[in-house]
């Protein structure tokens, strides 16, 4: 397979799993919305095979492509509760073992919450969205690294528009705060939160046997995912916020 080819693929790929992604928010049933990425997923293949274009087969605007076939599909908002559970499950163990950590590592009984880490919690969940559905660029931007680069000037670009309109926020300043008893709630809270989202992703009707991921795996991913998450807070606490500051006080 050529470069060219590579570049097709994963344009194709990008645009179905950005499709995926917006009719599991729009609440198409899960059942609906695989039989209708294998479908759209085979018209562009075709597409590409007969010498076609991509918009073809999508039109000028992926997005309302989407649209308009997530309404044909009666969506129920309910369904679409499902993403916003893992994300809630994902914020709040965020939250709970950054307090937890950094209660042990000061030796503090108490945790503040700054709108810092307010900002980078928030900004990291919608960028991984925006980056998802980034795929509805794909007919105009042929690269995966093109779109990113484009989300990620877009956020930027728009952090420096808003630093100029004279808008000035204080980062360090708290807006919740609590203590120990209150982080090992949040920690029960965020075990439960996530046995419930695994069970109804394990048991769910449209997940077969042969594709549900093991327990032992699937909580390691997570928990691994969540360290991650917890180190870069605390480097962008340090590091971040502070080449931010300086990088906003040239502008």
């Amino acid at each position: 397979m050529n470069r060219a080819d590579q570049h097709t693929q994963q344009q194709i790929s990008d645009l179905v799993e950005a499709c995926a992604g917006y009719w599991e928010l729009r609440g198409i049933a899960r059942e609906s919305s695989t039989e209708m990425q294998l479908e759209l997923e085979q018209h562009l293949q075709q597409a590409v095979s007969d010498g076609k274009s991509l918009e073809a087969v999508l039109g000028p605007n992926p997005a309302a492509f989407a649209e308009a076939w997530a309404r044909e599909m009666h969506p129920r908002f309910w369904r679409g509760g499902a993403r916003v559970l893992h994300g809630l499950v994902y914020a709040l163990s965020v939250v709970s073992t950054t307090a937890l950590i950094s209660q042990v590592l000061a030796h503090s009984p108490s945790f503040t919450f700054t709108i810092f880490a307010a900002y980078l919690l928030t900004g990291s969940g919608l960028l991984a969205l925006l980056l998802q559905l980034g795929g509805f660029l794909s007919p105009r931007i042929s690269t995966r690294q093109g779109r990113e680069a484009l989300m990620l000037a877009g956020v930027v670009l728009a952090v420096l528009v808003l630093r100029l309109a004279g808008m000035k926020v204080n980062w360090s300043m708290a807006l919740l705060s609590w203590s120990w008893p209150m982080t090992i709630l949040l920690l029960a809270l965020a075990a439960l939160l996530f046995s419930l989202d695994f069970w109804r992703t394990s048991n769910g009707g449209h997940t077969t046997s042969a594709r549900r991921v093991p327990t032992l795996r699937y909580v390691t991913i997570f928990i691994a995912s969540v360290a991650v998450f917890d180190v870069m807070m605390f480097v962008a606490s340090v590091a971040v916020f502070d080449f931010c500051r300086l990088a906003l006080r040239l502008v």
